[in-house]
């Protein structure tokens, strides 16, 4: 398992200015998080706090924009009704055709689009998934 220290140095070795909107408060983060039904797990809180929403390396996770922007909130909810989202996924990166998405309830990230639903786990954990992501795409 990864962990923040390790995501974070990662982000400052391919971060570029203007990568991220900014962090967000915990109030932000917690009305979000009610806007959804849910609480968010600690690592993905700890990234909004920090970043707010953005990447590094064409890497985009959806979290709390400028102004409290609630993205990761509004394509959560607008995949729950058009899509039939589950209740314990909020969706944290969109790729077009699929879509990452974190669960609620075990911490896990899974592959999920909307015609096969959920896929396979894709990390163990946010940190695990953003490093991996990370360094998957500073290869390429």
């Amino acid at each position: 398992m990864s962990d923040k220290n390790t995501v974070q140095k990662l982000i400052e070795q391919y971060g570029e200015e203007n990568d991220f909107t900014g962090g967000a408060s915990s109030i932000a983060i917690k009305q979000a998080g009610e806007l959804t039904d849910t609480q968010f797990p600690a690592a993905y809180r700890w990234f909004i706090e920090r970043y707010g929403s953005g990447g590094v390396l064409g890497i985009n996770i959806i979290g709390i924009g400028k102004n409290n922007t609630y993205v990761v909130s509004k394509i959560t909810k607008q995949l729950r009704e058009q899509f039939d989202l589950p209740n314990n996924l909020i969706v944290i990166e969109d790729c077009d055709e699929f879509y990452y998405c974190l669960n609620t309830d075990d911490s896990k990230v899974y592959f999920w689009d909307n015609i096969d639903g959920m896929g396979e786990i894709v990390a163990l954990d946010f940190f695990s998934f953003l490093e991996e992501r990370i360094r998957d795409m500073s290869e390429n």
